[in-house]
């Protein structure tokens, strides 16, 4: 290969790269507005690099210097929200059932603890929740919608 076409080839990669890490810094911005969408049936998108993992471990992010619940807390997902993809998350879910899990689980705190009573479930919202009721109250008028919109007619 001679110089010139290095050069070229060099310059082209360079332009792909740029493109790249453009459409990633799109994907990013969009995916941060709605965090819910970085979690798929078979990955999870990690918010900060863009890497396309079936889980996000301790392991990842103490490599961007964060750790699960301060990830969980910036980009609005819920204290409880696991971060694995869906997939991962049924195996669990069916291997938990098939080995009686919730029976060996002893200690309930909002039954041992009253005050926990008494607040209510008084907590937090985060973004994660604010647009899944979001999401559920624009359906339900959706559907309701167009009985309203016949009896008007009639």
């Amino acid at each position: 290969m001679s110089q010139l076409e290095e050069t070229a080839f060099a310059t082209d990669e360079a332009a792909a790269s740029a493109l790249a890490n453009e459409c990633r810094n799109d994907l990013l911005t969009e995916l941060r507005a709605d965090p819910r969408q970085a979690i798929q049936d078979d990955s999870i998108r990690c918010l900060i690099c863009g890497r396309v993992f079936r889980q996000l471990t301790n392991t990842h992010l103490r490599g961007h210097d964060i750790s699960s619940t301060e990830y969980k807390r910036r980009f609005g997902y819920n204290r409880g929200r696991s971060l694995m993809c869906r997939a991962l998350q049924r195996a669990y879910v069916d291997r938990a059932v098939k080995s009686g899990l919730a029976s060996r689980i002893r200690r309930r705190r909002i039954l041992v603890e009253p005050e926990l009573r008494r607040l209510g479930g008084a907590r937090t919202i985060a973004l994660e929740e604010v647009l899944t009721r979001r999401d559920a109250r624009r359906r339900s008028l959706m559907e309701s919608e167009p009985v309203a919109r016949g009896a008007r007619h009639s």
